[in-house]
Order: structure tokens, then C-alpha cells, then sequence
């Protein structure tokens, strides 16, 4: 049985030969996480795929940059967390000088279509219609709220809680120290428990009859 290689091993790979497969693979491991953490970052679909595009070519373009004291997957996250941080950055700006908004386009009509995957995973179809909608109800009020926190508290509980990397890789992802990235995590799940908490207390209180 053939061995998978690690993700270093088809970055040593790719530069000794530029075996584009290899560099297929990496991407094939690392863009539906990408895609993901962007979108709970940003809260678009079009944002998000464009950080997957973004991430990848700017990976490409580097990756005889990488160095193998932080791993391949921070390094992957390090580049997706800071375009992330700079379309948050832009959306203030904008938002600050009141440009006039314009529709964009979906993502079925984008010109040259992608198959990423959207934020939502398909839905066992053993579930009953009830309860698949229960999950996309909890879903979008955990999308909600993540995005109602402070980006630095957002981004270190999407990447600790959703996309499991240990302290270390986040300080290394963010660029800040480790008892940083503790009190973000912290502070950002008491905060994050609150929202949920007086969510769901406001949906079981009784209809007060007119």
C-alpha cells in the first residue's frame, strides 16, 4: 500500500521538480479549511473564495519561502488569516466613507466557476426535514454570532475550536504570544456563551397572548 506523503515532503517535492500534482494535493488538503475559516471570518461567500484564491497563489508564489520551523498548515493559515485581516480592514474603510453598495454577482454566475464547497455541509439525507432545518437554523446562529465578536477573539476560536490547532500554531498563525492567544480564546468563548445563551433563552420564552 502506497504511503501518503506529508505535507512537507510534496513541498520538498515540488521544489526539487516542480511536480505541479504535488502542489494539486496541497491544495486539494487545505482549501475546503481555508474556504471555511475565511467564511466565518467574513461572512461572504465571494470574500471567502477570493481569500482561497488569494491563499493559494500567494502559497505558489512562495513556497520556495517556506521554512519548516512552523508547519505547512500554519504557514497556509498565517497567509489566509492576514488576507482575511485585510478584507476586514477594507470593509471599515469602506463602510467609514459611505461608498454607495452595489450587487454582486452570485456565485453561480461568477465567470469561470469554482467548485468550492459553501460554509454548510450537505445535509444527511437520512435526517428528517424538521431536523434539517433545525441544523441549518443552529448553524446560521452560530455563523451569527461567531461574526458578532471581536475579529481577534473570532479568529483565534475558528482556528483553536473549528480547525484544531494548538496554541503554539495559533501565536505563530496571528502573530502574537501564546498567553495572548489564551486570553483571546478565553475571553472569546465567554463571550460566544453569552450570545448563545440569551439566544436560545429569548426562543423558549412563552408568547405573550395579545
Amino acid at each position: 500500500m502506497e504511503v501518503e506523503l506529508t505535507d512537507e515532503a510534496h513541498v520538498q517535492k515540488y521544489r526539487q521538480s516542480k511536480d505541479l500534482n504535488s502542489f494539486s494535493i496541497l491544495v486539494r488538503r487545505y482549501q475546503n479549511r481555508v474556504y471555511n475559516a475565511a467564511y466565518r471570518m467574513l461572512g461572504s461567500k465571494e470574500e471567502a473564495e477570493e481569500v482561497v484564491q488569494d491563499t493559494f497563489i500567494k502559497i505558489h508564489q512562495g513556497m520556495d519561502g517556506f521554512r519548516s520551523e512552523a508547519t505547512f498548515a500554519a504557514w497556509v493559515f498565517r497567509i489566509s488569516h492576514n488576507l482575511c485581516i485585510d478584507a476586514l480592514r477594507f470593509k471599515k474603510k469602506r463602510s467609514a466613507i459611505q461608498l454607495v453598495p452595489f450587487k454582486t454577482r452570485s456565485i453561480d454566475e461568477a465567470e469561470g466557476g469554482t467548485d468550492l464547497p459553501e460554509a454548510d455541509d450537505i445535509p444527511d439525507s437520512s435526517l428528517e426535514p424538521a431536523q434539517v432545518l433545525d441544523v441549518k437554523e443552529e448553524s446560521a446562529v452560530l455563523e451569527a454570532s461567531l461574526r458578532s465578536l471581536p475579529e481577534s477573539q473570532r479568529a483565534v476560536l475558528v482556528l483553536h475550536d473549528l480547525e484544531g490547532f494548538q496554541y503554539q500554531e495559533i501565536a505563530e498563525i496571528i502573530g502574537a504570544s501564546i498567553g495572548t492567544v489564551r486570553s483571546r480564546l478565553h475571553y472569546g468563548r465567554i463571550k460566544l456563551k453569552e450570545i448563545l445563551d440569551s439566544y436560545y433563552s429569548s426562543q423558549n420564552q412563552p408568547i405573550t397572548p395579545r
